[in-house]
């Protein structure tokens, strides 16, 4: 088994065996740090996680094809919708010690479970809030973040998404949401709500760099990387 680099992100990897499967991968900040399904491997003393993309979102936009996925080493990130965390953890790996991820969950049962990973991972943040309401955890994010990452199934997600971007992402900064079109309309046809979503970005200073259907691991879901054009 070899390691390649993902064109998407130099710090996201892909271990090769024989034949044509991939399996998406991070270095562990973290030792022996894992989720129950996860596998971990090993090669020449380095040690990755497994980024199941039927897990993630960015995993399967990753491991179908999306072309930029611009996390670096020390980034501060603004996670909405982390849940239990695993796919905030990916991004902790990425953006190592010098990085932070801000944890925004409004569910407080999940939350406990986001807390038990945050303490064995120093750089990321939980915080129990409304996404929809940026005022209630701006005292936490003190200043502006690299990226926005939304991960949130509701009718005004779009919305929710473009707010939090106006108030915390730097100038010429990216983000990212994963858009459930069920959520939006169930009625609409996936691909017109899709339309529709980026007609709204684009209407609100926003560039869009890539976007990834995620069939087969999400069914109705598309991916958009954006940037603020000020």
């Amino acid at each position: 088994m070899r390691v390649v680099k993902c064109e998407a992100n130099p710090r996201v990897y892909f271990l090769k065996g024989e034949g044509k499967r991939r399996i998406l991968v991070t270095k562990n900040l973290i030792k022996g740090f894992r989720f129950s399904d996860e596998r971990i491997f090993t090669l020449k003393k380095i040690e990755y996680r497994e980024w199941i993309p039927q897990r993630s979102k960015i995993a399967a936009a990753l491991v179908n094809g999306l072309k930029l996925f611009p996390l670096e080493k020390g980034d501060r990130i603004l996670y909405l919708g982390a849940a239990a965390g695993q796919t905030a953890s990916y991004c902790s790996d990425i953006v190592g010690n010098s990085g932070i991820v801000f944890c925004v969950e409004i569910s407080e049962r999940v939350l406990r479970e986001l807390i038990l990973k945050c303490r064995e991972r120093k750089n990321m943040l939980p915080i129990l809030a409304d996404a929809s309401k940026p005022e209630e955890y701006e005292k936490f994010v003190t200043k502006d973040v690299d990226f926005v990452f939304q991960d949130i199934a509701q009718p005004n997600q779009v919305e929710i998404f473009v707010k939090n971007c106006k108030k915390f992402l730097k100038k010429h900064g990216y983000g990212m949401i994963a858009v459930k079109s069920r959520s939006i309309d169930v009625t609409e046809k996936p691909k017109r709500i899709f339309r529709k979503v980026e007609e709204e970005l684009l209407k609100e200073g926003f560039s869009i760099e890539d976007k990834k259907r995620l069939e087969p691991f999400e069914k109705d879901h598309c991916v958009f990387l954006v940037r603020q054009k000020t």
